[in-house]
């Protein structure tokens, strides 16, 4: 049985038409409307406390992760997901803006039909947690858990939708378990090994740390300590085993463009991989022994006649061999650590020099074959190449740099110029690093091009074995060892019989020991060296007494494999099930900072293809074995940053004077320098996205954050710019609510007559053109005397209104087809609110919305009040991804509420009356039927715009000439065309030839142009007179 609600107007007190066959729902919200106008941030909490309600009444999970059984189910599948958060304690707007990002498209594909899987975790071992637990003097279990509540709060109040069934932290024992698996798995299969290394390592934080965790000057980038170089038994993972084919992942993602350039670059970088010459220096020296040949690697065989010295690493053979007995090089080396990565320091070797290896040649020059002095240079990585490289200062812009510093007073040799004609570069020209010819002074190779000399020169190389052709990569194999407590614990055993020996499955996991007491004191250092209990165990495989391996994984290796566990998070023996893979993987959509470009995704694109290769095996379909199909590496948040000129020093906001626009005055009545930079708490440039949602409301704010950049773009925060979307959003909501009474009637008229657009649209132009009420779309209206009357209101309507009725439902069409490209293919999410915005203007401004009682179809309903209630239910529908409390509301107050739900909304347990129960607009058809009676036509005169006018659209099917002479007597059709392109409308009554018109005046005569140009099928015109 209908119930109906009456609505009155009153803004204390609120009631609403409610037309619905079949009961009202369990929990019934009113609109939020206040005598202020819309409240944003109340409207968030109205529909979150309903968003809950509903999914306390839900008794099943609201996703299942699709399997081998239902995999044929008519929904396809969209797996979304962001990089998991570390629970540092609060979201800042980085955070916001990536989860932003993968909910409006996990929200956008669930309306298009996909079974969408969009998790969320929490990325939760870590060194922050450790030390703040070390500061507080508590267990950073009980630090994080804190962190994760107040975090998971936050995520919930940005209006997101999550897949919380899924939810878990790495530092959950269910977790780590699996990840201790897959390091038994990777030692089992060869690719897990312990190896002595030189290390980085943080002194005030007791752990070793990346390179990448190193600044240039040599300090921590976390503690601040001066980081020293300790040799230290470490365990590696063997990523090397699997550059070529991560290289070759990153041709198939260039090729098929579903990664940025930019990322692709940075890891090809990493990896890599250089194509070059092995060439031999042979050593001679002071004290008659007999040395190996120093090798170096090498990608310029062409400027071997450059080398002016070698330069060894510290930890070189060579070196290290030397330093046993040679006190002064032994300093040299314990001073290294206290260097800059980018020091200039050398230490030579006396006693040692090098022969170049084209010396033996008789027809080379005799200035080349003296001897090559030998340095210990901290520039040179002991793990790239052989440890060693020749210096060539004029074509190398280190070896340049340490030349200058150690022999400023010798020449710098150049043996490569641009050109064939060319003298040797000056001095202030060097060094010159690029590609070029030999000089004349290079013997039998002098005025080869480098490609030639390259060639050559390898060929006698090979023929006198000093040389040969090979391949070097960048990469470096995987350091996981920390010494540290709060990271998973490397499940390995260490015997005296056995040596190292991995913890089998079923002892899995092997967790972290209490250890309060360590809090407590607030002590320093890995306390599971000092857990003797824990320590002291047995030998799995003999049974003796052993040794618990005391140091942690790198985090690195949680997140390396975390995107499986989400598809199969409460899995207690496997990582995953192996149907769950076959139809859920790979991920569809990732989504995270442009930070993690290198390390993260180098990384999990390793473990994936381990794991296709041993656990995953069949299960992984995709020939290309890459875990994301498209990444989307949003930039990041910039603060507007306050420095004193004078010193550089970063400014509180308080310390400026904004009152004065464009000029932040400081106390000193200075004006301060503004910049956007990273945000930090240094540069009090933060911006707290807990205040900007209270202020704002959750929906202006991510609308705001979608709308100021593209998201691939760094985002520059202007907060005053916010106010823009809200006025947005204010206007529609103040014209949807302001007409309560005509969705009422009109949704009621919608459900009798069951009409749609396309065939309203398609009928009432026929009946124009027939001017006959048999072809009307009007079938359920049973009396024909108010069906006669339906059918003559409409064509009296339709005669006066029918092209703003056409221009407004065409821009909702090409609305739906600019939007939905953007969320589906282009994700630029920018254009969205834009188009959605100007969308807004169209409706809210169209002729179809002004009141009117000559246009009456039926019941106090006009043809023009349809099209803009269906209008509006389209908008609201293509904004409901951005601005979900937001379209709940409007969709309410449009009362659609008895419209039917989707037909391929997958799995939604949605009530009826949710806006994300009705699937995304799609288009109708009818754009290429509402071709508009004018277009405008921009008229050019000598490549100069004159005017604008509006002319009919262009008809098909004219030659050239035709379409000249077509759009020239248009133009000249209108007023404007006349006044303004014709010399004989020059003859005014001088009475009225005022001043203010002179300058309309032309003595152009388009219809005497020596050429016609029509662009745009007729949008512009140039006339060439």
């Amino acid at each position: 049985m209908r119930q109906v609600f009456l609505r009155y107007t009153r803004q204390s007190v609120i009631y609403i038409t409610y037309q619905l066959f079949g009961k009202l729902p369990s929990v019934y919200y009113k609109p939020y409307s206040t005598s202020e106008g819309l409240n944003l941030s109340d409207l968030d909490r109205k529909w979150r406390r309903k968003w809950q309600a509903d999914q306390k009444s839900k008794t099943q999970p609201k996703f299942t992760t699709r399997t081998q059984t239902d995999g044929d189910r008519d929904c396809p599948k969209k797996y979304i997901l962001p990089m998991f958060p570390y629970p540092s304690g609060d979201l800042h707007l980085g955070h916001l803006r990536v989860y932003t990002i993968s909910d409006v498209l996990a929200r956008f594909y669930r309306m298009s039909g996909f079974e969408v899987i969009h998790p969320i975790g929490w990325d939760a071992f870590g060194l922050p947690a450790e030390n703040a637990a070390i500061d507080r003097g508590i267990d950073p279990k009980t630090w994080t858990k804190k962190n994760i509540d107040n975090m998971k709060t936050q995520l919930e109040n940005m209006n997101g939708h999550w897949d919380w069934d899924r939810e878990f932290a790495t530092c959950d024992p269910s977790f780590y378990k699996h990840t201790q698996k897959l390091f038994t798995l990777l030692h089992k299969n060869g690719l897990a090994y312990q190896a002595e290394s030189l290390v980085n390592y943080d002194p005030i934080d007791q752990t070793v740390l990346a390179n990448e965790q190193v600044d240039i000057n040599g300090y921590s980038w976390r503690s601040g300590a001066k980081v020293e170089k300790r040799t230290l038994k470490q365990w590696f993972l063997r990523i090397s085993e699997y550059r070529q084919e991560l290289l070759d992942g990153l041709k198939f993602l260039k090729k098929e463009q579903l990664w940025p350039q930019r990322v692709l670059a940075m890891q090809e970088n990493w990896l890599g991989k250089s194509s070059g010459a092995q060439v031999k220096f042979p050593i001679i020296a002071n004290d008659s022994k007999s040395y190996h040949s120093i090798e170096v690697f090498t990608t310029r065989l062409d400027t071997l006649f450059g080398v002016q010295f070698l330069a060894l690493a510290p930890t070189h053979p060579m070196v290290e061999n030397l330093a046993r007995t040679n006190p002064k090089l032994q300093a040299f080396l314990d001073s290294v650590p206290n260097l800059s990565q980018d020091s200039k320091v050398g230490y030579e070797l006396s006693g040692f020099k090098a022969v170049n290896p084209l010396s033996y040649q008789k027809s080379i020059p005799e200035s080349y074959k003296d001897h090559l002095p030998i340095f210990v240079a901290p520039y040179v990585l002991g793990d790239y190449g052989y440890g060693a490289v020749m210096g060539v200062p004029g074509h190398d812009v280190r070896d340049y740099a340490f030349w200058q510093h150690n022999r400023s007073t010798e020449p710098v040799r150049c043996v490569i110029t641009e050109a064939l004609d060319q003298t040797t570069k000056s001095s202030k020209e060097l060094p010159f690093t690029h590609h070029g010819f030999l000089t004349s002074k290079c013997g039998p190779y002098s005025t080869m091009s480098t490609a030639e000399a390259t060639g050559k020169i390898l060929a006698v190389l090979l023929s006198n074995g000093h040389g040969s052709s090979v391949e070097n990569w960048r990469l470096r194999d995987w350091l996981v060892s920390r010494q540290r407590y709060w990271g998973t614990p490397i499940p390995i055993v260490h015997c005296n019989k056995c040596g190292p020996i991995a913890v089998p499955d079923d002892e899995l996991p092997v967790e972290l020991p209490p250890v309060a007491a360590h809090w407590g004191n607030k002590e320093t250092g890995n306390p599971l060296e000092n857990a003797s209990d824990w320590v002291n165990t047995k030998c799995p495989s003999c049974g003796s007494p052993a040794k618990r391996e005391t140091d942690t994984m790198d985090t690195f290796v949680d997140s390396s494999w975390y995107f499986l566990r989400f598809l199969d998070p409460s899995n207690v023996t496997e990582f995953l099930s192996l149907d769950t893979a076959k139809n859920n993987l790979p991920v569809d959509i990732y989504v995270g900072g442009i930070e993690h470009a290198i390390l993260h995704l180098l990384y999990a694109r390793f473990i994936y293809k381990f794991m296709s290769d041993t656990f995953l095996n069949s299960s992984v379909t995709d020939a290309t074995r890459e875990p994301f199909k498209v990444l989307l590496a949003q930039g990041m948040v910039h603060g507007k940053t306050y420095t004193d000129p004078r010193s550089g020093q970063f400014l509180k906001p308080s310390e400026v004077n904004l009152t004065e626009m464009g000029k932040p005055l400081m106390a000193s009545g200075q004006i301060a320098n503004v910049s956007f930079e990273k945000m930090s708490k240094s540069k009090h440039n933060g911006v707290d996205p807990n205040i900007c949602r209270e202020k704002y409301g959750t929906d202006a704010l991510r609308a705001h954050i979608l709308f100021q950049a593209p998201i691939t773009e760094i985002l520059e925060w202007h907060e005053d710019k916010i106010v823009g979307v809200v006025r947005w959003l204010r206007r529609l909501y103040d014209f949807i609510n302001s007409e309560q009474e005509i969705w009422i009637r009109v949704n009621s008229f919608g459900n009798k007559s069951n009409h749609c657009a396309r065939d309203l649209l398609t009928e009432a132009i026929q009946i124009l053109e027939s001017k006959t009420i048999e072809a009307n779309p009007i079938k359920d209206v049973d009396d024909s005397r108010e069906r006669d009357k339906i059918i003559g209101n409409m064509v009296s309507a339709l005669e006066t209104d029918l092209e703003s009725i056409k221009k407004l439902w065409r821009a909702v069409q090409g609305t739906i087809v600019k939007v939905t490209n953007s969320y589906d293919k282009t994700h630029a999410l920018n254009t969205v609110v834009s188009d959605l915005m100007t969308l807004t203007n169209t409706i809210t401004e169209s002729p179809c919305g002004k009141k009117g009682t000559d246009k009456i179809l039926t019941g106090q309903i006009t043809i023009n009040q349809i099209f803009i209630f269906w209008s509006l239910r389209e908008l609201i529908k293509m904004m409901a991804p951005i601005t979900p409390a937001f379209a709940e509301e409007c969709w309410m107050l449009l009362d659609t509420k008895t419209l039917k739900t989707s037909n391929h909304a997958c799995d939604s347990l949605d009530l009826p009356d949710s806006v994300f129960s009705q699937p995304f607009p799609r288009v109708d058809g009818t754009f290429d039927l509402l071709t508009p009676a004018t277009q405008p036509c921009a008229v050019q005169i000598n490549g100069r715009l004159k005017l604008v006018v509006e002319i009919p659209p262009l008809p098909e099917n004219l030659n050239s000439s035709e379409i000249e002479r077509w759009i020239t007597n248009k133009i000249l059709d209108t007023a404007e065309g006349r006044q303004k392109l014709m010399c004989e409308t020059h003859s005014v009554d001088k009475l009225e030839k005022l001043d203010s018109e002179k300058r309309f005046l032309s003595n152009f005569d388009i219809r005497t142009a020596r050429r016609i140009i029509v662009v745009k099928k007729g949008k512009t015109v140039n006339y060439v007179m």
